[in-house]
């Protein structure tokens, strides 16, 4: 059983990488371009020499965008799977298509996008490399505290749902979900990765010689980043829901044709 969900949860997750890579090619890799010309910019600006590329811009929007996100999408599914096999049974009266979308949602919010909110993704070429190693540890510890909670909730829900009921029990551990996100949204510390820059001989709007990377360029792609995330866990959750349904449900089936023929 769980090697056919697992199965499942791959094939799944190959469906959703070409989706997802569909969505970060329309609207995710023009706002790279627009970054990486901001970063041509500021290196014209300041007479340094233009670095040569290992390798080219149409090789890496293309098979390497495609590579990254389908290989990310298998592996995504196949956790996915075995995360399904672990809970299911163990939330209360929900069918496996209820399991796979609570999973699918609570997921989404709790790996990616409470994190993501605290520290926004960045365009390359455009984030200050003086920052990476410390924004890049600040996150992962962001990601460890919002699942942490999340696992804690899902534990004491359970133990609340026998006492005051399945709804009062969700609203309960959901507030105390975001009490704790609160306090460590409060406590971490933020990080400027987009400084201004100098460029020589270019102003902006109030005559000073620092320049900021365009902000509207900035804010598309920390949509397009949100939405590529959003399409991964949406067909994840709903592909592997139908899919892991018409398996138990076949499988239930087999089990009482042989008990009736026994």
């Amino acid at each position: 059983m769980v090697r056919k969900l697992l199965l499942y949860g791959m094939l799944v997750g190959l469906v959703a990488g070409l989706l997802a890579f569909v969505v970060a090619k329309t609207i995710g890799e023009p706002q790279v371009d627009k970054a990486i010309a901001f970063e041509g910019l500021v290196a014209a600006s300041h007479h340094e020499p233009e670095e040569a590329e290992l390798v080219s811009r149409t090789v890496q929007n293309t098979a390497g965008l495609g590579a990254g996100v389908i290989v990310y999408g298998v592996a995504f599914g196949g956790i996915f799977a075995l995360v399904f096999a672990l809970a299911y049974g163990r939330l209360g009266t929900l069918t496996a298509r209820g399991t796979a979308a609570a999973l699918g949602l609570v997921g989404f919010v709790a790996v990616y996008l409470v994190p993501i909110l605290k520290y926004p993704a960045t365009p390359p070429a455009v984030g200050n490399p003086d920052t990476i190693g410390r924004r890049t540890t600040l996150y992962l510890l962001m990601i460890v505290i919002s699942v942490a909670a999340a696992v804690i909730a899902v534990i004491i829900r359970k133990r609340l749902r026998d006492r005051i009921g399945d709804w009062y029990a969700t609203v309960a551990v959901a507030l105390g979900y975001l009490v704790v996100v609160g306090v460590a949204y409060i406590v971490l510390p933020g990080v400027n990765d987009v400084p201004q820059v100098l460029l020589e001989g270019v102003t902006d709007a109030v005559g000073d010689s620092g320049v900021t990377f365009p902000p509207v360029v900035l804010w598309r792609f920390r949509i397009a980043s949100i939405a590529v995330q959003a399409v991964t866990w949406a067909t994840i959750a709903i592909g592997f829901g139908f899919l892991a349904t018409r398996l138990l449900e076949r499988d239930s089936q087999q089990a009482r044709d042989a008990v009736a023929v026994g």
